[in-house]
This record gives C-alpha cells, sequence and structure tokens, in this order.
C-alpha cells in the first residue's frame, strides 16, 4: 500500500506542477483559454502509465473542461483522485462523505477546509482537493467562463473514471 500512495503522491505532485505552469505563465494579451471553444463537459487523457509498483492500478493525469453553465451529474470514482481548479468557478457539492479542500494550494499560505455531505464550495483557480473513493458529489459552472481542472487519479485498471449515481 505504501508503494501505491507514493506513486499518487509523485503523479499527484506533478500535476500540481502542470496546473502551476498553466497558470502563472505570461500568455499575453491575445491569450486564448485552455478552455475555450466547448460546449458540452469533456475530460482529456494527457498520461495513463501502469507500475509495478502500484500493480493492477492506473495512474492517470487528465484535464476537464467544464463549459459555462454546463455541470456535472452525481457521480463516484473507484480510487483516490486530485483535483486542481486553473480557471473558472467551481461549485462543488458533497453529497455523500467529505472531501479535503485545499485553498490557494499554491501560495506560501495554502488554507485546508473539509467539506462534509450536505455541503458546497465555491472553487477558484489556485484551489485544490482530494476526492476519495466512494464518496458522492456533483459539480456546476455557473459563470460565463470555462472552468478547467487538472487531476491525478489512481484507479483499478479497467475501471471507468467515474460512475453515476442514480
Amino acid at each position: 500500500m505504501r508503494s501505491k500512495t507514493l506513486v499518487f503522491a509523485f503523479v499527484a505532485a506533478l500535476a500540481l506542477g502542470l496546473a502551476i505552469g498553466a497558470c502563472g505563465g505570461d500568455d499575453g494579451p491575445g491569450a486564448t483559454s485552455t478552455g475555450d471553444g466547448y460546449t458540452e463537459v469533456v475530460r482529456q487523457m494527457l498520461q495513463s502509465v501502469t507500475t509495478d509498483t502500484a500493480p493492477d492500478q492506473l495512474v492517470e493525469l487528465t484535464r476537464v473542461i467544464i463549459p459555462a453553465g454546463k455541470g456535472i451529474a452525481s457521480h463516484t470514482h473507484p480510487g483516490p483522485q486530485v483535483a486542481v481548479i486553473v480557471e473558472g468557478t467551481l461549485t462543488y457539492s458533497v453529497q455523500q462523505g467529505s472531501v479535503q479542500v485545499m485553498r490557494d494550494s499554491w501560495s506560501a499560505s495554502p488554507k485546508p477546509e473539509t467539506i462534509a455531505a450536505g455541503g458546497a464550495v465555491d472553487l477558484r483557480p489556485g484551489d485544490s482537493l482530494v476526492e476519495t473513493p466512494g464518496m458522492v458529489h456533483t459539480a456546476q459552472n455557473s459563470g460565463s467562463t470555462p472552468v478547467v481542472i487538472y487531476l491525478s487519479s489512481l484507479f483499478p485498471e479497467g475501471a471507468p473514471p467515474s460512475s453515476p449515481i442514480e
């Protein structure tokens, strides 16, 4: 189990590093948002790998884009997932379980929060969270710009990245 945790921690750090790079560059006045042009929610695979240190597990790095006015229905994940918001404001609601949120995760003074079942929180660029297997949650972009999220996941090989809750 320790080796799975180390692999997951490494990939989570990589995802956070990518997110910092995505937010911190000098894009200039004509820069285009990484979420522009999408009309439906999309999960883009950036990289995936299996490793001997986490047998039968798949480590994934993905980007999720939620266009303005769109949302994600109630769902759960088969393994742990670390997310960082890089664009937009996401309203995140916990229906079952709890989620650990870190405000301003890449700042010198990050602020931890726990959101319990029945709670909701607005997540902004720089906020991150840790989702655990089996927790049920939804997400909504009520803003006028896309929400872009980078995710690092450790899932059983062959499992879908999420399962809807009826």
